[in-house]
């Protein structure tokens, strides 16, 4: 790993970006490598975490504020909603777990990426930033507030496809730290874990969702 990061940082070097940036940005691999230490008592990474652990190490994701971005190179599934993409760049937003997601830092992240691919040479009018998370999970309006930062974060967004056969749906992941199909090991820490927990048994669910908003330069 101490290979691939001295490859990364040349890479952030080479590209004029800060110390400071790196280090945020390397930090994905040790969650993921903490996260399976913790789960297997064991040094390591999950199989399914490889292509974004590579993702990070050859700056094609790079964290900018709180947000991750990425250019979206297939946009297959947005065909039936843009007609005409001239002169419009399509950027994937990633959300790392730990950090508050206010809408003041969001904003922050939308503009500083729209610099970034600037400055690496993308000719754009128009940014397309898309995302796929649980964050976007209709249902959570109706267990969170109004002022929720989950909820504002959604508010910019416009859905338009939502993942209904999740195997092992990532809210449970994420919000309870396991992927236990046993509502009973769920954890109730936080208000969003009872009030998650409380509806899931209810059958209400959180699907993965994907959405998008358009920001004109």
């Amino acid at each position: 790993m101490n290979k691939s990061k001295t490859y990364t940082k040349d890479l952030y070097k080479n590209t004029k970006l800060s110390d400071e940036l790196f280090a945020d940005n390397i930090k994905d691999l040790y969650i993921w490598s903490e996260k399976y230490e913790k789960e297997n008592n064991v040094k390591g990474l999950y199989k399914e975490h490889f292509k974004w652990v590579d993702s990070i190490l050859e700056m094609k994701v790079i964290k900018l504020g709180r947000l991750q971005f990425e250019v979206l190179e297939n946009i297959d599934d947005l065909s039936n909603v843009f007609e005409e993409t001239k002169d419009f760049l399509f950027v994937n937003v990633h959300i790392r777990e730990g950090e508050k997601l206010t809408p003041e830092e969001c904003e922050k992240s939308y503009d500083m990426a729209i610099n970034f691919y600037k400055s690496r040479g993308h000719k754009f009018s128009t940014v397309v930033f898309v995302c796929y998370s649980w964050l976007l999970s209709p249902n959570l309006k109706n267990i969170l507030p109004e002022e929720s930062n989950i909820i504002k974060f959604q508010e910019k967004y416009t859905f338009f496809s939502s993942n209904l056969n999740e195997k092992n749906p990532q809210i449970i992941e994420r919000v309870f730290g396991n992927k236990s199909e046993n509502i009973e090991d769920w954890e109730e820490g936080t208000n969003l874990q009872r009030k998650l927990k409380e509806e899931w048994k209810k059958g209400m669910r959180f699907p993965m969702t994907k959405g998008y908003f358009i920001k004109k330069i």
